[in-house]
């Protein structure tokens, strides 16, 4: 086990809020793709860096477990069917506003030339020393359908979404947007308009960054897995309806309970579930009063499209 699943393993079995729990989840959990790998021009936010603010921030957390409504208004309504992308980007806005050396942040900053539309920066901070930090922010559920194929066979629960495009997209035109003219005219005017700072795209310093989140579930736990993920990738099990879950103890994750290991009661909320998307669910213990997830697996209908996709 890694210091960082160590830290945050230690820190989670003193959180209870659910929010609070999927915070420190999202600055803690390891990074999904590996960060040492040349293509990301050391713009992908690794595990080192992950540790030093998930111990950086471990007061806070657990202060925020003591009163959550802050970030609970924050991350919006659990029982409003919100993009789990959304709610992840929210927590992360949150998290990096937060952030001592960081005077402004805003999520969501689209970039348009007239009518067209670019792209869009998920994260862009303002920091004390003038330098303008941007972060791509993703969370991700692939299922390795095919370990042979590598990044090929790995695919969300919608059969649209694949780890390749993803992978693709995070390291070449997500991180450059905060270098091209029209990413740059929309951080002068995003800075004359909400900080009150004159710049011209020429004095812009901009770093840009990415951040990586999410789970990979396997169809064994010995299953060879793409190169591009890292090492120490969050993990679980994928499998067809025709096969019962092993006991008695699982319960179905919905909505925002994708984020991070689960603790809470036995019963399900009946948050919306997708009927055509795979269903998540977590394996529980008892602990005190509360149930806490001890494995997660995908369960696949035995006839679903997506078993076919690749």
């Amino acid at each position: 086990m890694s210091l960082l699943n160590d830290l945050l393993s230690d820190l989670l079995g003193k959180l209870t809020h659910p929010d609070v729990r999927a915070l420190a989840w999202a600055i803690g959990s390891p990074a999904l793709f590996d960060a040492t790998q040349p293509i990301w021009r050391n713009q992908l936010r690794d595990d080192a860096w992950s540790q030093r603010e998930l111990a950086r921030c471990a007061d806070w957390l657990l202060e925020l477990d003591r009163t959550p409504a802050q970030l609970h208004e924050a991350a919006g309504d659990p029982t409003v069917n919100t993009p789990l992308g959304h709610v992840f980007e929210k927590l992360v806005l949150f998290w990096q506003a937060a952030r001592p050396d960081v005077r402004a942040a805003r999520r969501g900053l689209i970039v348009r030339n007239g009518g067209r539309t670019l792209g869009e920066f998920d994260v862009v901070m303002l920091r004390h020393d003038g330098v303008i930090e941007t972060l791509e922010v993703t969370v991700k559920y692939y299922l390795n359908l095919k370990p042979e194929l590598g990044i090929e066979g790995c695919i969300g629960p919608r059969a649209y979404d694949r780890m390749r495009e993803k992978f693709a997209k995070m390291t070449t035109r997500q991180t450059a947007l905060g270098h091209s003219e029209y990413g740059l005219k929309t951080i002068c005017q995003w800075l004359e308009h909400s900080c009150g700072e004159l710049r011209t795209p020429d004095e812009l310093i901009v770093e840009n960054y990415a951040l990586a989140r999410g789970y990979i579930f396997h169809p064994s736990n010995d299953a060879a897995f793409a190169k591009e993920l890292s090492p120490q990738h969050g993990r679980g099990l994928w499998q067809t309806d025709e096969i019962a879950l092993p006991g008695p103890h699982w319960r179905n994750l919905a909505g925002r309970e994708w984020l991070g290991p689960y603790l809470g009661q036995r019963e399900e909320r009946g948050w919306p579930n997708d009927p055509a998307m795979p269903r998540m669910y977590a394996n529980l213990e008892a602990r005190g009063e509360a149930w806490a997830e001890t494995e997660r697996r995908f369960v696949v209908r035995a006839d679903a499209g997506l078993l076919k996709s690749v």
